[in-house]
């Protein structure tokens, strides 16, 4: 979901836009700095949005002993898998 490699390519892009000397480099890596802006944005909103459906309608009737989870929940639980497992 959050792979470390998008955040740390998000951060990588920002100082080589702010680094760079070239004109059209900057403007690239800018470019690409929104991108995987945008990107990460998208997935953490259909975490929120997707994530609690599934969680309480799919993963509830499989387990039956798991509690009902809010959009946070499942966000949290994203982050922390995205922290233990490695890309």
């Amino acid at each position: 979901m959050f792979a470390s490699s998008n955040v740390t390519g998000v951060v990588q892009n920002a100082v080589k836009a702010n680094n760079a000397v070239d004109v059209n480099e900057a403007k690239e890596s800018r470019v690409l700095l929104v991108a995987l802006l945008v990107s990460v944005l998208v997935m953490i909103l259909l975490n929120v949005i997707v994530g609690p459906f599934l969680w309480n309608n799919v993963f509830r009737s499989l387990v039956p002993a798991a509690r009902k989870a809010r959009w946070f929940d499942t966000l949290g639980l994203a982050v922390l898998f995205a922290l233990i497992i490695p890309h």
